[in-house]
């Protein structure tokens, strides 16, 4: 059984985040993924991870998949991003607990659907505001172990350009 998994989820885990990605790719591909897959809004990580990773050149599948496996912190992540915008913007305290929320829809529906979006849009910025540093710390707490455990890339000599080696020698100052 182990084996299965390591060889039907792990490996192919692998094989797409080494996909030829130097250290420091790799590390802002795992940190944008992660960054990006716990906004508190569901169901937009992928269109803005992928706009992403296309932007700065990063591996697009790889930033998605990280972006998957780090759902479940964006599923735990929600309630906190949401009750520290509250806070930073000095909003009322929302009732969050399911039964209450049940009752808000009850009670009043178009006035549960407006608070909730606004307590949804200060988790957003809230996540938005700490979004950069996290992202930041990541990539530095990645790179160093990348560069550690990666292979090293191997160039085969018939792959190093040669056309300039010619201009380089005989601008080379020769003794008279």
């Amino acid at each position: 059984m182990k084996e299965f998994f390591r060889r039907r989820l792990l490996q192919p885990i692998l094989n797409i985040l080494k996909q030829g990605m130097t250290p420091p790719k790799l590390a802002a591909t795992i940190a944008v993924g992660t960054v990006i897959g716990v906004i508190p809004a569901l169901g937009i990580t992928t269109v803005i991870s992928t706009a992403v990773a296309a932007r700065f050149r990063l591996n697009i599948a790889a930033t998605v998949l990280v972006g998957y496996l780090v759902q479940p912190l964006q599923i735990l992540l929600a309630l906190p991003f949401i009750k520290l915008g509250i806070m930073w913007f000095g909003l009322s305290e929302l009732r969050l607990s399911i039964d209450e929320i049940i009752l808000m829809f009850q009670t009043d529906w178009v006035n549960a659907i407006s608070q909730l979006w606004v307590a949804n849009l200060v988790g957003i910025s809230a996540w938005a505001i700490l979004s950069m540093p996290i992202g930041v710390g990541l990539y530095f707490i990645a790179l160093p172990l990348f560069k550690k455990f990666l292979p090293v890339p191997i160039v085969p000599v018939n792959s190093i350009d040669h056309s300039q080696e010619s201009i380089l020698l005989n601008n080379i100052e020769r003794p008279i």
